[in-house]
């Protein structure tokens, strides 16, 4: 008995061979995955970390000094422009200062004045100390002439008024000595008082630094109190920094801190406390001393970063992170040794740890070395 074979049976049968065919040709022509030896693997927790407030703030001239006028008048001169560098005693402004020469020129002449008075009444003192010596030796021989009945009593008189006379005047000549003397240190206090008048006609800076504000213009016509210049010390700065009420039981003096300028970090010391908060916003301000080496300089904005207690994070070694574009995500290691890139959302950067907020959790295990050379789906050999 003969079997047909219908046609399409034939062609179903053919496709069906060919087909397979092509798929056993795509199996194996797939390429395996890359397998990348010598990666560190590290199983991420959550641990205890130090917790952190950052404070903004400013910096400062640790050492600023504003020089005002402590006398009236016009400004005559200003020597020095904002940014010029000056040294300790350089006059940098002068104030009109005729009316404190003359008051300068004034007690000069009470004091020579009085020494002039001085030395008259010393020597007419003298003369009185011999007269009232005489008086005193004549009085009493006439006394015992007296006595003797040698001499009247009307000599006896005289000379007894003679001596009296005597002794007044020494006493006048002496007290007028006084008075003059009071009278020339008066002129001393005067003179004092003018010199220093005249001092405060010249502006000067008390600091080597940097003048940094120029307030007012010659021919202006100032006050006492009314501020000239500023000058600040250029090579010590520090950081004002703002912090929150709640926390100023927490900041101490000799304290060291993380400090964020320019994208630089480095240490700073605090130098004060001010426990009277603003009450406005409820913050106090802590001064931090900054290196010498900030390359900062006054108005500059900074960061602090202040310890005020411990929570549990969720952080990867920097080397663990991978950044594709503007996204970041770490190689997450599977129990077959299998690698898989998984986005996750990085916060903090704590040394040299990066606070991982999702994307992760703990016990996942995940490359930390050779992570330019893994791939989505490439097997992992551990060193």
């Amino acid at each position: 008995m003969k079997m047909r074979i219908h046609p399409i049976s034939i062609l179903v049968i053919t496709g069906a061979m060919f087909l397979a065919g092509c798929a056993s040709s795509q199996t194996s022509s797939k390429p395996h995955p890359p397998v990348v030896a010598g990666v560190s693997v590290e199983t991420v927790h959550r641990e205890p970390t130090a917790e952190y407030y950052e404070a903004s703030g400013t910096v400062e001239s640790a050492t600023t000094s504003v020089l005002g006028a402590q006398i009236s008048g016009v400004v005559r001169a200003i020597y020095v422009h904002p940014g010029d560098s000056v040294r300790r005693g350089q006059v940098l402004a002068v104030i009109d200062d005729r009316a404190v020469r003359a008051q300068l020129a004034a007690a000069q002449a009470g004091i020579e004045q009085a020494s002039y008075g001085i030395t008259e009444v010393k020597q007419a003192l003298q003369a009185a100390k011999a007269q009232r010596i005489l008086a005193g030796l004549t009085y009493r021989r006439y006394r015992t002439l007296l006595a003797e009945n040698s001499v009247s009593r009307a000599e006896f008189d005289q000379a007894n008024a003679n001596y009296k006379a005597a002794i007044a005047n020494q006493a006048r000549l002496e007290a007028q000595e006084k008075q003059i003397q009071a009278q020339r240190r008066q002129a001393e206090s005067e003179a004092a008082a003018a010199r220093a008048a005249f001092s405060y006609s010249r502006i000067v800076s008390p600091i080597n630094g940097l003048v940094t504000t120029k307030t007012v213009d010659a021919g202006t016509l100032v006050m006492p109190g009314t501020p000239i210049l500023t000058v600040e010390d250029p090579t010590h700065y520090r950081l004002d920094a703002s912090l929150p009420e709640k926390f100023l039981g927490l900041a101490h003096v000799g304290q060291f801190v993380g400090v964020r300028l320019h994208q630089t970090d480095f240490q700073g010391e605090i130098a004060e406390v001010v426990p009277a908060a603003d009450p406005a916003s409820r913050t106090f301000v802590i001064k931090i001393a900054l290196p010498s080496n900030c390359g900062c300089s006054a108005g500059d904005y900074g960061t602090a970063e202040f310890p005020v207690g411990e929570e549990k994070l969720l952080t990867v070694p920097r080397s663990a992170i991978v950044r594709r574009g503007e996204l970041e995500g770490v190689f997450v290691i599977h129990a077959n040794g299998v690698a898989e890139y998984r986005l996750v959302k990085t916060g903090r950067t704590l040394d040299h740890q990066v606070e991982i907020l999702s994307g992760l959790v703990g016990g996942e295990r995940i490359a930390i070395s050779q992570t330019g050379r893994l791939s989505d789906g490439a097997r992992v050999e551990a060193p």
